[in-house]
């Protein structure tokens, strides 16, 4: 008899130790598809339940194993509470994490989570383009009383002085970093086209810069621009691009009149040994050169409107100074006082 009650308690650990792997097992499933999944949201929501939800587990214990068990509540606790509970719990964090997501994807976004007036104004918006094209983003960068006790110069500058000093992203510094050597090479009377953030499409090419020489020669720069930490190494692969990519203009342009194209690269930090071996056998132009400041507004002349954009406005990456009586300006009121407007007012309600 004892035999059977060892046998049938062993039984009893064993299915217990069986569940107890299962629910390990899940959990090492749901971490793998937290770490292999694109879009891991309702992963990391189902993880986020089962941890906070071990609540109902420590009930359902201490009412199987207490001095008088109840064996009922537990598995009303263990089947229907925790299950329904789990369902909606899963809900709000998965809806938790999609919403954090879209925020950080469109920062604009936040300037209405609070704002009862601000949220019930996104009705007059038929889609999302639209929303863009309308709204005056200078909001995301003062509070209610700034933007509307200011003049219109006094918050636009505002806003873009605090924009220089928010953290960017990778790729807005990598472009700054473009736009200041842009501004330089202008200086020094070199024609530019900015020729990137076309994606693969620019063939690795920043700037392409214009220059007639004292012989009167035509010469042509493809310039190549890194932006990089003093921390990091350009290695010769960024130099082998950049020579291909100016052989491949030379073969392709060769109907354009020019003496040389020559490839240039601008840079923050220094080359690898190898690198530079590579850029003096293949004659690419190094500077190194440390990010500085430069005039970010850009004042352009559109069917003869006289606009001006700032960093944040949703046409000024694309929009390009190269017609007479345009310019970059260092200021707000420098601009204005040239009898340039700003690109996009807020209209609010569009029905107004």
């Amino acid at each position: 008899m004892k035999i059977k009650e060892k046998t049938f308690e062993w039984e009893l650990k064993e299915e217990h130790l069986n569940h107890v792997i299962k629910q390990y097992q899940n959990k090492c499933d749901t971490l793998n598809n937290i770490l292999s999944s694109k879009y891991p949201f309702y992963c990391v929501a189902e993880l986020y339940s089962d941890v906070q939800l071990s609540v109902f587990d420590e009930a359902a214990n201490y009412l199987e194993n207490k001095s008088h068990p109840a064996h009922k509540s537990a598995d009303e606790i263990k089947k229907e509470l925790k299950s329904k509970s789990r369902e909606y719990l899963v809900q709000y964090k998965e809806m938790s994490y999609k919403y954090q997501f879209l925020l950080n994807t469109f920062p604009e976004l936040k300037q209405y989570i609070d704002d009862y007036e601000a949220l019930k104004s996104l009705e007059f918006y038929n889609e999302y383009e639209e929303f863009k094209e309308y709204r005056d983003r200078v909001i995301d960068f003062l509070d209610k009383d700034e933007y509307s006790k200011l003049d219109e110069i006094s918050r636009n500058q505002l806003a873009l002085d605090r924009w220089e000093k928010k953290n960017k992203s990778n790729w807005t510094i990598g472009v700054q970093y473009e736009m200041y050597i842009d501004y330089l090479l202008r200086k020094e009377g070199v024609i530019t086209d900015h020729f990137g953030r076309k994606g693969l499409n620019d063939l690795g090419r920043d700037i392409i810069g214009y220059y007639t020489n004292e012989n009167g020669e035509e010469e042509i720069y493809i310039i190549q621009c890194k932006n990089w930490s003093a921390n990091k190494e350009i290695h010769e692969n960024v130099v082998c691009q950049l020579f291909g990519t100016a052989m491949e203009y030379e073969i392709t342009q060769k109907e354009k009149r020019f003496t040389r194209v020559i490839p240039v690269l601008y840079t923050t930090t220094k080359l690898s040994d190898t690198a530079m071996k590579f850029a003096e056998r293949l004659n690419v132009y190094v500077s190194i050169i440390p990010m500085g400041k430069y005039p970010m507004i850009k004042c352009n002349i559109n069917s003869g409107n006289k606009i001006y954009h700032l960093p944040f406005d949703q046409q000024y990456y694309t929009t390009k100074i190269s017609n007479e009586g345009e310019f970059y300006a260092w200021t707000v009121k420098e601009a204005e006082e040239k009898g340039f407007r700003r690109a996009h007012k807020y209209k609010g309600n569009k029905n107004n």
